[in-house]
């Protein structure tokens, strides 16, 4: 049967009580949503980083055309400046390769690592043996990072932990 008087007093408080009780599964859920899409931006950002560090690196190798090299210098052929204000870190040192990739971390995160490696079978920033900058020699990039979450942290998981690599063949 249809009421078409006035609502009984009972029924008043209904819509404020469900929403109550949806309200704060509605929140957690949001900000989950937004925790994930901090830690995808950051694993893109990083991805992006890593990949544009190894192209700097595979780009200013040990030529002799390559006013400020990066990497180890290759003997007899690689000509290594003095530091100056055009080129700070020049070969040996890896450091405009680090710096390369500090300018693309838009939304990395805390605890950033960049490590650089040049040769097969290198890892962290240990070059392998005998590994220099010619052309066709292997450069690794490693980017890694936290990212701390807010809801992580309710429920036990206070950050999401991102990373990439990059290899490229040095080619100048």
């Amino acid at each position: 049967m249809r009421r078409t008087g006035p609502r009984r007093r009972a029924d008043r408080g209904q819509a404020l009580l469900e929403f109550a009780l949806v309200i704060p599964i509605f929140m957690v859920i949001l900000v989950g949503m937004i925790d994930l899409g901090r830690v995808v931006w950051a694993n893109n950002t990083v991805s992006n980083a890593a990949r544009e560090a190894a192209r700097f690196a595979v780009v200013h190798g040990g030529s002799r055309s390559t006013a400020c090299p990066v990497g180890p210098a290759v003997a007899g052929k690689t000509i290594v400046p003095p530091a100056s204000p055009a080129c700070p870190y020049p070969s040996p040192s890896t450091e405009a390769i680090r710096n390369i990739a500090r300018s693309f971390i838009v939304a990395g995160g805390s605890a950033l690592t960049i490590t650089v490696c040049y040769g097969s079978g290198c890892s962290g920033n240990t070059d392998a043996v005998l590994a220099t900058n010619a052309r066709g020699t292997p450069v690794t990039v490693t980017v890694t990072s936290r990212v701390d979450m807010i809801m992580g942290n309710l429920i036990g998981i206070g950050s999401a932990g991102v990373s990439a690599t990059s290899t490229m063949l040095v080619n100048h």
